[in-house]
């Protein structure tokens, strides 16, 4: 086998795991359960990550005392959060589990720490965008359009079968704003 084949065959593995990897994350976005959730936020910029809003949900910080299951958690150890909708479309928090409970919108995280609440970590809580959208988006999470009131913005995600969370993009003004892959 020539050295040109060799990396012609590594060359196309490496793209057709990427494929992969794109049409996997895609799928799971386009067929998961679609829930709302409140947001709040702000926008950091880090040199090597760019642009991005760091956003917090009620899944950011549970207060065990306001929600149903387990009551003792551990740094780093997984979670599973069950959800319901309420009468506005937003997913609450209304239990949750060191193991999974078997049925519900169940979704999979990770306890970051535990003190009067739960704080925990479902990889949402960055957003990354370029800088315009970064700077519109970081606006209205603050609160603020040119010093106006901004109405509430909600992040639209996905909830796959096994529990993954997905953002698909942000309602703004009552506009749902979609992320496209392609």
């Amino acid at each position: 086998m020539t050295a040109r084949l060799k990396l012609g065959l590594i060359a196309a593995a490496m793209t057709g795991f990427l494929v992969f990897m794109l049409v996997s994350h895609e799928t799971a976005r386009a067929t998961g359960t679609e829930i709302e959730m409140s947001v709040e936020g702000y926008d950091p910029r880090d040199i090597f990550l760019g642009h991005y809003a760091e956003i917090r949900t009620p899944l950011s910080r549970i207060d065990l005392a306001s929600v149903e299951g387990d009551d003792t958690f551990e740094p780093y150890q997984r979670v599973f959060v069950t959800l319901e909708i309420g009468a506005d479309g937003l997913a609450r928090p209304v239990a949750v589990h060191r193991a999974h409970p078997g049925s519900g919108l169940v979704a999979e995280g990770r306890v970051s720490w535990v003190d009067e609440a739960l704080v925990t970590r479902f990889n949402i809580e960055r957003y990354y965008a370029d800088r315009d959208e970064a700077l519109a988006l970081q606006a209205r999470l603050r609160g603020g359009i040119d010093g106006e009131f901004a109405a509430p913005v909600r992040v639209i995600l996905s909830l796959t079968g096994s529990g993954r969370l997905m953002i698909k993009g942000f309602e703004i003004d009552g506009e749902r704003r979609i992320d496209r892959l392609w």
